[in-house]
């Protein structure tokens, strides 16, 4: 067994880039400016993204996810909530939850109040004047700024988080830097960082004990967009464990039961008395009927559809059985784990190894419904990356390959966006910053993993190569897509299967979260 000294110098030895910079940073007693200026450098990066090109732009009638988020504003701001859910859906019809509705009509109230030609209903569709593109680029990035990053700083400066200050820094500049996000909702333009905000608060909540407010925060996630559900799991298996776990636990039961309905019942307050329109609400957030998944995704369902055409073998009833059964076969081993290792703590020592089986445990929920659930799309990898991120600490080699993973999986949505440009740009600060296998000082990570990486990486050039070059067969137009699904899926099957290894092993030696006899 190595000495705990020999692994510290070890963990020493693997410094990266972006460490670097903070060593020098504490060595030269200027702490203080560390957080302002790795804020101040991912406004700048989101800034730079976004003057590049967004979903469907230029391309009438439907354009694309930029347009729906824009029309969203002009629906809720000039029709009553009854019609939200039901006008004109054949035009970018609202298809996420109310609080997105909600936050669509307070940017909608403040485009109004600026240039209400933005917004003109009916008449606005399509429009890409400049302003008002600036407009939607910063409410991407204020809500941003108001909702995920003060999360992300909190959670890294808990003191629940066990790590010394260059570690906190280095990771939160990971997380706010992670290329994935940044590129989905400031290029392509989305607003996932509100959902995954909402989850990394629901997290910090998790390890200050606040649990109404982690219930609170959750509902608030899944509530933004229906794919925060991927970590319903995890979050009820740790808040039953901890109603098992405490005295009066049928109490905090009660209590966090009524905390979840009635922020659910404000949020559908508007349409809580009409039956018609919240199954409206539940059909439009749920489309069963789009099929088993969108596009070319990087799961399961898609790859296998290489060999085994599965939507024309089953009908959609049974696809949906299927998806959810080999869904809850991935999952629930990582919650029960979960769960029973929660309910067995007894001491307060024991909290940061709690948060650390719950942020494996969201990971691998999260990743399983990626992989195996029913109609998942190309950006819902950002769902699994979140709590992945906050374990880049404790996982460096693990989260840096999963992102670059990601990456590439994102990469054809990307292309036909017109995004080659900071896709490479932030695939190689990345690289450069915390993933690069060539870094001389690294001799943390395993040798065979970095053979592995290097792998990796040459098949990731090699695909990307052939797609500049080399151009398809006429017989197979998408076969770069394919091959990029095929390697992706793989990628991530191997990644749950590590991420579960991971959880199950992590805390095996350590007594703080076995259960003490009296």
């Amino acid at each position: 067994m190595p000495r705990k000294g020999s692994r510290a110098a070890s963990r020493q030895a693997s410094v990266v880039p972006v460490r670097r910079w903070f060593q020098f940073l504490e060595s030269q007693s200027a702490q203080g400016i560390a957080l302002p200026v790795t804020v101040l450098f991912a406004l700048l990066v989101r800034w730079c993204v976004g003057l590049h090109g967004y979903s469907g732009q230029g391309t009438p009638p439907l354009y694309g996810d930029y347009e729906a988020q824009r029309h969203w504003m002009e629906i809720t701001t000039h029709l009553p909530a009854s019609q939200w859910y039901s006008y004109d859906l054949q035009y970018w019809g609202l298809d996420y939850p109310p609080l997105t509705a909600f936050q669509s009509w307070l940017c909608g109230a403040v485009a109004a109040h600026i240039d209400p030609s933005w917004i003109a209903l009916n008449e606005s569709r399509g429009i890409e004047s400049y302003t008002s593109k600036q407009f939607m680029r910063a409410t991407a990035i204020v809500l941003e700024f108001i909702v995920y990053v003060p999360a992300v700083v909190l959670f890294f400066r808990s003191r629940h988080v066990q790590m010394s200050w260059v570690a906190r820094q280095v990771s939160i500049f990971s997380v706010l830097l992670q290329p994935c996000l940044i590129l989905i909702d400031h290029g392509h333009f989305q607003y996932n960082s509100v959902m995954l905000g909402f989850l990394v608060w629901t997290v910090h909540f998790a390890a200050q004990e606040s649990y109404m407010a982690m219930a609170i925060a959750f509902c608030c996630s899944f509530m933004f967009k229906q794919m925060g559900l991927y970590y319903a799991p995890a979050v009820f298996a740790f808040l039953l464990a901890k109603c098992f776990q405490r005295g009066h636990g049928v109490l905090l039961f009660v209590k966090l039961g009524t905390a979840v309905v009635a922020t659910i019942g404000i949020m559908l307050a508007p349409w809580i008395g009409s039956l018609a329109q919240l199954q409206q609400i539940l059909v439009r957030v749920f489309p069963v009927a789009r099929g088993l998944y969108e596009d070319k995704v990087a799961n399961v369902w898609c790859a296998v559809n290489v060999a085994i055409k599965l939507r024309s073998l089953l009908d959609a009833q049974s696809l949906v059985r299927l998806s959810t059964c080999a869904t809850a076969l991935a999952f629930i081993p990582s919650c029960i784990h979960l769960f029973y290792m929660i309910r067995q703590t007894r001491t307060a020592q024991s909290t940061a190894n709690a948060i650390r089986l719950f942020k494996y445990c969201l990971l691998n929920t999260s990743l399983a419904f990626f992989l195996f659930s029913f109609q998942v799309h190309e950006k819902s990898i950002l769902v699994p990356l979140a709590p992945a991120l906050l374990l880049i600490d404790e996982e460096e080699w693990a989260v840096n390959w999963f992102v670059q993973v990601a990456l590439l999986s994102l990469y054809p949505l990307l292309f036909v966006d017109g995004l080659q440009i900071p896709y490479w740009v932030l695939a190689v600060l990345w690289a450069f910053l915390r993933s690069c296998p060539a870094c001389p000082a690294d001799t943390h990570t395993p040798y065979c993993v970095l053979v592995l990486q290097w792998m990796s990486t040459l098949v990731m050039l090699a695909l990307h190569v052939a797609h500049a070059f080399i151009p398809p067969p006429a017989s197979l137009p998408d076969i770069y897509v394919v091959l990029n699904v095929v390697y992706c899926c793989a990628m991530f099957v191997a990644f749950l299967a590590y991420f579960n290894y991971r959880q199950f092993t992590r805390l095996r030696s350590q007594p703080s979260l076995k259960k003490k006899k009296d």
